[in-house]
């Protein structure tokens, strides 16, 4: 069985990039130099840059230091939770659009590969389209019916569980 490593990103084309950027959520943080739906709006001028930014990003597999900053907000886990207790809060980051462009691009990167090489888990829910907990629970709970119906688990409490061998 021959082995295939991801050792390198591939180049991503300026089409790539802008669908990245039309398709990406109309957020923006303090970090950016304009809104989201400003870029979107120029996104024909600023794409060159753009592209050549994350390219040169995963070919160099860093990002430029200005991208490496975040605005950290501490939110309150509860509304139920005493504020006055650090404990009580998380930490949010948030990044600056291009930084979260660049992680879209390598995951989508890294998502193709372990998929077209087959290395995801059929049943596999965490980072996939179409996947969720819901999807998740609906096959767990498929496979302990189905488990009930060929009695491979007791209908009463307390009685034992049949193992197959």
């Amino acid at each position: 069985m021959k082995i295939s490593l991801l050792t390198t990103w591939r180049e991503c084309s300026t089409d790539e990039v802008r669908r990245m950027v039309m398709a990406a959520p109309d957020k923006s943080s303090s970090l950016d130099p304009i809104p989201t739906f400003l870029l979107r709006g120029c996104i024909d001028v600023i794409l060159p840059y753009l592209t050549a930014m994350v390219n040169t990003s995963l070919r160099c597999s860093c990002l430029p230091a200005s991208q490496k900053v975040a605005v950290v907000t501490p939110l309150l886990k509860k509304a139920s939770l005493e504020p006055h207790e650090l404990k009580n809060y998380r930490p949010v980051s948030n990044l600056s659009f291009v930084s979260k462009l660049v992680e879209r691009v390598a995951v989508k990167q890294l998502i193709d590969y372990l998929e077209t090489k087959g290395l995801l888990l059929l049943f596999q829910s965490a980072y996939r389209s179409h996947r969720s907990t819901e999807t998740a629970l609906l096959k767990v709970l498929s496979d302990v019916l189905t488990a009930i119906d060929d009695k491979m688990f007791p209908r009463r409490m307390g009685a034992a569980i049949e193992c197959p061998r």
